[in-house]
């Protein structure tokens, strides 16, 4: 059976913020917490709230105020003429001020579906966000464990140094006593000089890494600080990714805009009234200002719409279709990319062993080119060329216990399986 491994996040008991000490952990949640996007978490529930109110407002009376003055060519009248009576004839001017008012009673549940909409985009759009910053994992990751293999590079090349420097104080020593010729002192103090570079490009890109991790971070890092190497533990196979929250309110997005398509089409039930002052009033025949008032109910139904709710609900669908294609097709590309990254977790892991083995015996080669070096029976050519071989035995070695560990790392972001999602 294929063992599978995960990050385990440091012990809670390591405080963030102590001195001179990151990990991994801290390194993923101020990533997130300095992300300048971050704020719109908030301004996205700012929007919803005043989308909300507005549609609270909807059970509000609404209040217009009209006027109007006109002239017209005829008015109504009657052609008869009656023996002492006088009908009267409405003016041609007329003039009219009025506020009309309208009460919603039943809106067929429109206002109540479109607040579901408004909430399901709400979450749809912050899930988007979730999506984005989680992608900072990745980079946190590649950044943190650069750092930690170049730091191990570089004490790996301290130590070929104090090896070097040790052996040319035996061999000054015996050049001061004509048993050492001076070329082997040279080749010696050239390879210090090369390791002293080495060092040094390791440092300046070390460097620059944890510059860039502490903008990404915000965290208060410099080369000073140690980036502790996390601990490792059996896979969660469970998937916490956000992407697949995001399919799903994406889903749920799509089924409120279907409900609030059908409730478009739902009888509307209101109220309405008008109060006025005009020339003439209601009274069409009195041909002077006088004030007025009207109250009634309506209702409002559209009990055909020419199949236009049909279609619309159509399009969701196929809408809903590309959504579900999408997360299979995202499904299918992470459970390719998981193989492949157990495949490499495991390729790490025989590496390791081997590279264990390599460096025992580069070490006891080592150490023997150094003793016959000193007793002059081989030269610090030969010595350096051994010497080399057990260093980069060595960085092999650290290099591939980081890669190990990235690499677990890079599994369980794949998966999800971090401490802040």
């Amino acid at each position: 059976m294929k063992r599978l491994l995960i990050l385990l996040i440091l012990p809670v008991q390591m405080a963030f913020g102590q001195a001179g000490q990151v990990t991994l952990e801290e390194c993923y949640q101020q990533a997130r917490e300095n992300y300048p996007k971050l704020s719109d978490l908030d301004r996205e529930q700012q929007m919803n709230d005043l989308k909300t109110k507005n549609l609270d407002a909807n059970w509000l009376p609404t209040v217009n105020l009209n006027g109007q003055a006109t002239y017209q060519s005829d008015v109504t009248s009657v052609p008869v003429s009656l023996p002492g009576i006088n009908i009267p004839t409405p003016s041609k001017d007329q003039y009219k001020v009025y506020i009309d008012l309208h009460q919603n009673i039943y809106d067929g549940g429109l206002t109540k579906a479109q607040k579901e909409v408004d909430a399901a985009n709400l979450a749809a759009d912050q899930q988007k966000l979730e999506v984005e910053m989680y992608s900072l994992n990745d980079r946190v990751n590649q950044l943190y464990f650069g750092i930690i293999l170049m730091q191990k590079s570089q004490k790996v090349l301290e130590l070929k140094k104090e090896n070097i420097s040790e052996r040319l104080r035996v061999l000054e020593s015996g050049l001061k006593n004509g048993m050492i010729q001076a070329r082997n002192v040279e080749t010696l103090r050239a390879e210090k000089i090369l390791t002293d570079q080495q060092i040094e490009e390791v440092d300046a890109n070390r460097m620059a890494a944890v510059k860039s991790l502490a903008v990404l971070t915000g965290l208060s890092i410099d080369g000073n600080t140690q980036f502790q190497a996390p601990a490792i533990a059996q896979k969660n196979e469970e998937w916490q990714r956000p992407e697949l929250k995001l399919y799903n309110r994406m889903e749920n997005t799509i089924d409120k805009s279907a409900e609030l398509i059908s409730k478009t089409r739902n009888p509307k039930v209101f109220g309405f009234g008008q109060v006025g002052y005009g020339k003439p009033g209601l009274n069409m025949l009195k041909s002077e200002f006088s004030s007025y008032y009207l109250v009634g109910v309506g209702v409002k139904w559209n009990i055909f719409d020419w199949k236009q709710s049909r279609r619309k609900r159509e399009v969701l669908d196929i809408q809903k279709q590309m959504v579900n294609s999408s997360r299979e097709t995202f499904k299918q590309n992470v459970n390719m990319a998981l193989v492949q990254s157990s495949e490499n977790i495991q390729k790490l892991e025989s590496l390791i062993n081997t590279d264990q083995k390599l460096v025992s015996i580069r070490d006891k080669v080592a150490a023997q080119s150094a003793s016959q070096l000193e007793n002059g029976v081989i030269t610090s050519a030969d010595y350096v060329t051994d010497l080399n071989a057990e260093i980069q035995a060595r960085i092999n070695l650290e290099s591939r216990k980081v890669q190990y560990l990235q690499a677990v790392a890079n599994y369980n972001t794949l998966t999800g399986n971090l401490s802040n999602n």
